[in-house]
């Protein structure tokens, strides 16, 4: 198998997603190029706070993950022939990725406006060294930044995505997610009981301080300023 390096552009494909929302990446949307070293994907935890019965304070429980996120950053650049005509300008690629993140025309084809808080982000699937690697299938275009530089027709790209999963997979990680927390819960009573067990027999077995002889072990440490 040859090796793949991080040397040279990879090819990032988005595809249609299925009624079903599985990946449909045959099904391809838009494709372009990233650059040496301009991809990242971050992957986290999920952790949940939950309270302690009878206690201060809460206990940490890691209940699932995180969405990816996935950010790419590019630079867009005039292509040109081998005669120096420009034959795809910069604008144009970037008014690609325009339509890939929020697509303005009109869905109803009756030639009224509609506006834009109306439009419905895209979900897309999504092919890539990076993402196979990661098994991330669906993503969600999350946002997009653009910036000119002066004096040039450059344009400084950010992409970034975030891991989408069907309606049905979101439903069943919640699920999970809900069980964790309750199991935690019942582990964080259970501590507590069997602390306070633990204290009750350790009184038994000691017994308990005469009120009088506390008294004065206070009163002398109050008057020494701390515990002799």
């Amino acid at each position: 198998m040859p090796e793949i390096r991080n040397e040279e552009f990879q090819v990032v494909t988005l595809g249609a997603v299925k009624p079903d929302g599985t990946p449909d990446i045959a099904n391809v949307l838009f494709r372009f190029p990233v650059p040496h070293r301009q991809m990242s994907i971050r992957q986290s935890v999920k952790v949940d706070e939950a309270d302690i019965p009878g206690r201060s304070g809460k206990i940490k429980q890691a209940v699932g993950y995180e969405d990816t996120e996935i950010t790419i950053n590019l630079t867009l650049v005039d292509e040109e022939d081998r005669a120096g005509t420009v034959t795809r300008p910069a604008i144009d690629q970037y008014r690609e990725l325009q339509a890939a993140f929020r697509d303005r025309s009109d869905p109803v084809g009756d030639g009224q406006t509609v506006k834009a808080s109306y439009a419905v982000p895209t979900i897309f699937s999504i092919q890539s060294r990076l993402t196979d690697a990661c098994g991330i299938r669906t993503v969600l275009f999350k946002g997009l930044d653009v910036s000119d530089q002066p004096g040039s027709t450059d344009l400084e790209v950010s992409i970034g995505f975030s891991e989408f999963e069907p309606v049905a997979a979101q439903v069943e990680k919640r699920g999970r997610e809900a069980v964790q927390k309750s199991q935690a819960t019942q582990q964080a009573q259970q501590a507590v009981k069997a602390d306070e067990a633990a204290n009750g027999a350790h009184e038994d077995a000691v017994g308990s301080e005469d009120p009088l002889a506390a008294a004065f072990r206070q009163g002398k440490a109050d008057a020494m300023g701390g515990a002799p």
